[in-house]
């Protein structure tokens, strides 16, 4: 088996942009440098609306409950509810206004500095009044923002009262339909013009389709505090400041230029001789570079220090060897440091191809790794996480193989961006989107939220992609765009892309964000960004494995989900077939953690189309993509060994050699039937208890190993607590989890076991449970059953100090207990001294060979689109083989796994391409079941059976014909649209009819101009 590690602890320093927040040291009141400020314990909430009254500072808020950030109000709602099978996510969460109030004293002594307070993320609107004044409303949910307080301050004696207004009314789509379009419009069709008049519920991406419609301060919030002279922050909204820009370019293995474009505020009333200094230091602490430049700044001016330098042979930063360099800035002034933040950059040299896939340093690398919700919800927990478990997530990403995160569809938060650098996880970061253009008011909300994440996420070296749009946008929107991006990261080595696009956008980007295999655009490299879209929960084996043998629950589903098992095997074809090629450059499997937005199956409670759970306990499926995605020897057999008697069934092994045996008690069964590179099938194995091991070879030679072997009955629970790695705070934010399992008598986990467990917790802390994915109602109680043997379960920590004791026990077992302490908060001078840290991952020992050319590699030639019409094709539907034909004519095969021939085919369609697809999925869901680009000119048929309601995406992008064709006897009407420019086309579900039972997939054709 692949190994996995196990989480590690240490503390890797601090990650927020204003230094080091922890380095208060017993008293923060400023001699010279800048103080960060951890704002997150000691907020009042309300989950109600009094009005404007609640901004006021006398306004009495003693009733309210205590809170600290990250905090959620939907923590209690949410993966709770049956999940909408057309695809519009979980809608009974709690939705509307509420209020946030911390009150605050400053030190006399900091009357002539200035406090600017950041949010690192709100959802979705927040409206921010200090001591009753309005500062302004942030729309955008995602992106960080900030306001300059001081004006409005009282310092000394007087307390000041921070007022937030937090609003997550979401956007509900009254027609239930599956269809992007009708969404769209619907949505635009409601949007104003004023900014200032948009409501929360007509923001297109605070939608449950996309983004699950939690609200609150779920992300840290921090007071910087600095001399009137100094480095300006990277918040844009609403301070209209840029923040420093570290870039490098001439990049080689002998040497780099590093550059440093440092924005400097002179908030005195006289100008001043200002001193900047910038020392550039290693990874091991080594300073290697010392710049420094003196220049006048006029009071109240503002001024942009340019220094550049030389790093020797640098380190450069990729997956295998993520080093991180620090710049520490220092402002001077009358011989006295008035200002200081450290900036951690990587230098990296990457480069997209469209006929030879991504190079990174200049070496080939084929990315494979997840897409991801950027609220990273949790069960139980929401939206609001410690930083340390959003790092636990992309951890378990990267202990997989995994190195690229496409973050979906709006911006990461800064945790996750910087664990992705501390990782080596290449990143692809987008703005605000939920998934279509928008227009008026959202349009300016989303343009500016896009500037403002380049803005302050641009030194981070893992982003080499910024997404501009998960969908296709106008040519004015794209050109806009695009500006802002050469406006605020000309240097830095990033590529601009667009997931669904056309030639519409293809002049503003640099690379395209493929689905399912497909590629829009033929000239330009494809990155995927959404293949594997399968849905399986953790908790059903196979059809062989109690207690449910099947998944009974699935039957009649119109998207019908997988068993773990069948999803893990079909990781593999879909892996190798969409994201094989040479000229692929790779990317995310789509997605890492089951969420709760997007489902598709009635009978569960999230959207499991994770590799993880909600709780992020693995599926088969993460073992078998660690395989594929791992350079070391990896095996492994899908599934357990504990089965009844008399089972008989196919075993399948997925390793990265290239044969491999199967022994049963030391015997041996042969060898497997290979198939896409990594699965190895042996059908028809008889079960005898005992152990089963699989045995890879790689050219004759053993190469790695797995073994499973029979568990006996259940006797006792076991629990394993899991903490940061400064252990658990006691700051009412941070959370430890629990493993509960059902062991034997050997201590093993019992696979088969799914049986109710309580719980009882003792000490300061919030219980918040667990969750059961197959049940409604099942999160925040004090009971939950295991799944395969094993559950996951969590405590909130108080605010007081102490031991927290969880009891589990279970009818039939032994119980189990765990004791923890949370340690208290440090405090000074009534401020929390730092954020929990982030774990440390060290760097590999040897550094990765770096060869970087002067000349691009001979490469292959270009892409070949895959028809003589169709220029790019992706189908997402679960059977993999469907592809693209050419030269239609009577008798050829309509369909990829039916022998149904096309007859009767009108003239206009013969020598036509067209998508043969499986009639097997023809009641499978989507909103993008198939996508195709064509040409200008180009006339695309849709042949649809007359049986069936004719679906909205058909009415409204297609007109309907005189003409017809027979596929197995059955009448199917030909509708037509004629492309007058480039475009791609998105073709949803063959029918919105959820009870339809028989009909053919409906059929597309394009014809060329003139034919």
């Amino acid at each position: 088996m692949i190994p996995i590690w196990v989480f590690v602890l240490g503390c890797a320093g601090s990650q927020a942009f204003g230094g080091d927040p922890a380095g208060l040291g017993s008293d923060p009141a400023p001699v010279g440098g800048r103080l960060t400020l951890n704002f997150d314990p000691g907020w009042r909430f309300l989950r109600a609306d009094p009005g404007i009254a609640a901004a006021s500072p006398g306004y009495d808020d003693r009733s309210w409950t205590l809170v600290s950030a990250p905090h959620t109000y939907n923590d209690v709602d949410t993966f709770d509810h049956w999940s909408d099978p057309g695809m519009a996510g979980e809608h009974g969460q709690w939705g509307g206004r509420t209020w946030y109030r911390k009150t605050f004293s400053l030190p006399r002594a900091w009357r002539d500095r200035r406090a600017y307070v950041e949010f690192e993320g709100v959802r979705q609107v927040a409206e921010v009044y200090i001591n009753g004044q309005y500062l302004g409303a942030c729309q955008n949910g995602f992106v960080p923002f900030g306001f300059d307080l001081t004006p409005y301050l009282r310092f000394g004696d007087g307390a000041n009262v921070l007022a937030v207004m937090c609003d997550n009314r979401f956007m509900v789509d009254p027609t239930g339909e599956a269809n992007l379009s009708a969404i769209s419009a619907q949505a635009n069709a409601a949007v104003p013009d004023d900014v200032s008049r948009i409501q929360a519920d007509q923001i297109p991406w605070n939608n449950a389709r996309w983004h699950p419609p939690q609200g609150g301060i779920y992300r840290n919030v921090f007071l910087h505090v600095t001399d009137p002279l100094h480095l300006s922050l990277p918040l844009y909204d609403f301070l209209r400041t840029a923040g420093p820009y570290v870039y490098a370019t001439a990049i080689s293995d002998r040497s780099a230029r590093l550059n440093l474009d440092v924005p400097v505020e002179n908030g005195r009333s006289a100008g001043v001789v200002v001193g900047l200094r910038a020392e550039v230091y290693d990874g091991s602490g080594r300073r290697v570079l010392a710049l420094r430049q003196d220049r006048p700044v006029g009071g109240g001016a503002s001024a942009v220090f340019q220094v550049a330098g030389t790093i020797a042979e640098p380190m450069l930063w990729e997956p295998d060897y993520p080093h991180l360099y620090r710049v520490v800035c220092r402002l001077e002034a009358g011989g006295e440091t008035v200002d200081a933040i450290t900036i951690p950059f990587g230098i990296r040299a990457a480069r997209w191809t469209a006929n030879a896939g991504f190079f990174i340093n200049g070496h080939p690398l084929k990315l494979h790794g997840w897409g991801q919700r950027p609220t990273d919800e949790w069960p139980g927990l929401g939206v609001a996480q410690p930083d340390w478990l959003h790092f636990y997530t992309l951890l378990l990403t990267k202990q997989a193989g995994s190195n690229f995160e496409r973050w979906g569809h709006s911006a990461a938060g800064p945790a996750m961006i910087a664990a992705g650098d501390e990782l080596g996880l290449i990143t692809d970061q987008p703005g605000v989107d939920g998934e279509s253009d928008t227009v008026g008011a959202a349009w300016k909300i989303r343009a500016d939220a896009f500037r403002d994440a380049i803005i302050y996420y641009r030194n981070h070296p893992s982003i080499l992609i910024w997404e501009a749009g998960n969908q296709k946008v106008t040519r004015a929107h794209a050109a806009e765009l695009r500006a802002i991006l050469e406006r605020y990261d000309p240097h830095g080595g990033r590529a601009e892309a667009y997931r669904r696009a056309d030639q519409t956008d293809a002049a503003y980007m640099d690379v395209g964000i493929g689905t399912e295999g497909g590629r829009e655009i033929a000239a330009l490299p494809v990155v995927e960004g959404e293949y594997d879209r399968e849905e399986s929960p953790r908790r059903v084996w196979d059809n062989y494995s109690p207690p449910d043998f099947g998944y009974p629950a699935a039957k009649g589903q119109n998207y019908p989900p997988f068993n773990s098992e069948d999803f893990a095997v079909h990781e593999v074809a879909q892996y190798v077939r969409k994201l094989g090629a040479a000229d692929h450059c790779g990317g995310a499997n789509w997605i890492f953690s089951d969420t709760t937005s997007g489902g598709r199956v009635s009978c569960e409670t999230a959207r499991d189309s994770g590799e993880v759970d909600g709780v992020r306990l693995p599926k088969e499926a993460y073992y078998v993509c660690a395989v594929m995605f791992r350079g070391d020897p990896g095996a492994h057999i899908i599934g357990h060994w504990s089965y009844p008697p008399g089972t008989r069934k196919t075993v399948y092994v997925v390793a990265n050699g290239d044969d491999a045996e199967l022994f049963l008690n030391g015997k041996s069964l042969g060898h497997g039937q290979r198939s896409d590179r990594y699965l190895f099938t042996f059908p028809d194995i008889a079960w005898a208890p005992g152990e089963i091991k699989a045995v890879a070879s790689r050219q004759g030679r053993p190469w790695a190993a797995d073994a499973v072997r029979t568990v006996g009955a259940p006797v006792a629970l076991r629990m394993t607590p899991i903490v940061g790695p400064g252990g658990l705070r006691a700051d009412g934010s941070d959370v430890a989890l629990f493993d509960v399992e059902a062991v034997d008598a050997r201590g093993e986990r019992c696979p088969t076991f799914q049986q109710r467990v309580d719980f009882a917790c003792e000490g300061p802390a919030i219980w918040r449970g667990g969750w059961n994915s197959g049940k409604v109602d099942s999160i925040n109680h004090p009971y939950v059953d295991l799944e395969c043997g094993i559950n996951r379960v969590a405590v909130r920590a108080g605010f007081k100090p102490g031991a927290i004791t969880v009891r589990a026990r279970s009818v039939g077992l032994r119980p189990a207990s765990v004791t923890i302490g949370s340690t208290a908060v440090e405090m000074a001078s009534g401020f929390a001294v730092g954020l929990p840290p982030l774990p440390s991952v060290p760097l590999p020992r040897e550094r990765p060979v770096i060869a970087l050319e002067s000349a691009p590699p001979s490469v292959a030639a270009g892409p070949v689109q895959p028809g003589r019409f169709i220029r790019s094709f992706s189908y997402s539907g679960p059977t993999a083989i469907a592809h693209v034909e050419s030269d239609a004519h009577d008798g050829r095969n309509a369909y990829v796994d039916r022998d149904f021939a096309l007859a009767g085919l009108p003239a206009e369609l013969r020598g036509a391409d067209w998508v043969q697809a499986a009639e097997s999925d023809a009641l499978y869901s989507a909103l993008d079941f198939v996508e195709i680009a064509v040409p200008a000119g180009a006339t695309v048929f849709v042949a649809h059976d007359d049986r069936l309601p004719q679906p909205d995406w058909l009415r409204r992008q297609f007109q309907a014909t005189a003409g017809s064709l027979s596929v197995n006897g059955r009448r199917m009407t030909l509708f037509r649209r004629r492309s007058t420019e480039d475009e791609s086309l998105t073709l949803g579900s063959n029918t919105d009819d959820r009870g339809a039972r028989s009909a053919n997939m409906y059929l597309v054709f394009v014809q060329a101009a003139g034919e």
